[in-house]
């Protein structure tokens, strides 16, 4: 799934809510309120309470054979600061596999410490001391059923290292706020066309910055092209002039609602920003370092004067439209999910374009036929994810 925006409003708060602790192959009933971080587990057999997977599952030996998996969690055990594992995670249906670490603040959650690709083995080396969990996440179109997987685990090697900063070169096309750009073709005059492209190097200049604010304190660098290009390998964001509508059957998010949305005309769907290639959604786990994402600046403007969007409306706020949203693609690019409740990378990032967004701890979502599913009790803190993640 890609990173995908309406034109069009719609309430994030009726996101579905899902359990973690569901059986691999068996449709599991868990209807816990979106914000309740309970324990959703499947009832164990002759037991009376809910089985909680962070508490009441077996660690999977650390023996390089495949075990397969009753759950989709499934406890590593206590590791040490330094510890090296290599996993895999195997099955038709398998997307990918996140790597929780106990949380801190809940003893039925799991926090997100790392992740990576299915049916291939990677490692990942412990920053953080404590207990941990995989949890694996299945294609959402399939049935069921057919949900099956097993996991591998063993210590990896001791001399693997994730890196210790993600370099991101953020690059602006020519005529990125003006062709098309913030620009409408059937509507717009020469005088606002000009001031557009007047303000081209300003509104770079303050995107720029902006994004630095936000990724301060992280392990994000960001680079810009008149700068000596940082050693490879490195991600790329770029910001183009281009307007992108979604194909059929496209699942997109929710962003900035244009102001007058009664009218036909304004209610064309596009996409704001994607990870590239089209469909990749995120690199989980952060194990590709030049990877690339793509903010549309085309897609903020609408079509006739009926259809001027707020987004436009002064350069603060096309500033943080554009900030926000490339923000929000480059937590995708290391491997970072969408979250509820508001931040950054909540599914609709630009729709508060008006206020100062930042990273902060959620509940991940995740989309899956054409609605939105709560991982109760699945955490994303960013904090403690770049400190998971990367090298000290």
């Amino acid at each position: 799934m890609n990173e995908r925006h309406p034109s069009r409003s719609t309430d994030p708060n009726r996101a579905r809510p899902r359990c973690v602790a569901h059986r691999v192959g068996i449709v599991s009933a868990c209807l816990p309120a979106v914000m309740a971080l309970a324990s959703c587990g499947l009832l164990p057999d002759g037991a009376g309470v809910p089985l909680n997977p962070y508490r009441d599952l077996p660690t999977i030996p650390m023996d390089g054979e495949p075990h397969a998996l009753e759950y989709d969690v499934a406890p590593l055990g206590q590791l040490a600061a330094g510890d090296v594992v290599r996993l895999q995670v195997s099955g038709p249906a398998v997307e990918s596999l996140m790597i929780l670490a106990e949380d801190a603040v809940h003893d039925e959650a799991g926090v997100l410490a790392g992740g990576g690709p299915a049916n291939v083995s990677f490692d990942y080396r412990v920053q953080i001391a404590g207990r941990y969990f995989v949890h694996v996440l299945f294609d959402p179109s399939t049935d069921p059923a057919d949900r099956r997987a097993t996991l591998t685990a063993m210590p990896g090697p001791v001399t693997y290292h994730p890196p210790a900063e993600q370099a991101v070169l953020v690059v602006f096309e020519a005529g990125y706020l003006t062709e098309p750009g913030l620009v409408d073709p059937d509507s717009f005059s020469e005088e606002e066309r000009q001031f557009l492209a007047d303000l081209s190097d300003v509104v770079r200049a303050d995107v720029i910055e902006r994004l630095r604010i936000i990724f301060d304190d992280t392990p994000i660098e960001i680079r810009t092209e008149d700068e000596p290009l940082p050693a490879p390998p490195y991600a790329r964001l770029v910001f183009t002039g281009r307007r992108r509508t979604p194909e059929p059957n496209e699942t997109w998010d929710v962003t900035v609602p244009f102001l007058s949305a009664e009218h036909a005309e304004c209610r064309d769907l596009v996409v704001f920003g994607e990870v590239l290639p089209t469909g990749s959604f995120l690199d989980p786990g952060n194990h590709r370092l030049d990877d690339e994402a793509v903010v549309y600046v085309g897609s903020f403007q609408g079509r006739g004067e009926n259809c001027r969007s707020a987004a436009i409306d002064s350069v603060s706020n096309i500033v943080l439209g554009l900030a926000h949203t490339g923000a929000h693609e480059i937590g995708h690019l290391v491997g970072l999910y969408h979250v509820f409740p508001h931040d950054i990378m909540n599914r609709s990032p630009t729709q508060a374009f008006q206020r100062e967004l930042a990273f902060q701890r959620g509940q991940i979502l995740l989309e899956a036929a054409g609605s939105t599913e709560v991982l109760t009790t699945v955490v994303q803190d960013p904090a403690f994810y770049f400190r998971a993640s990367f090298d000290p």
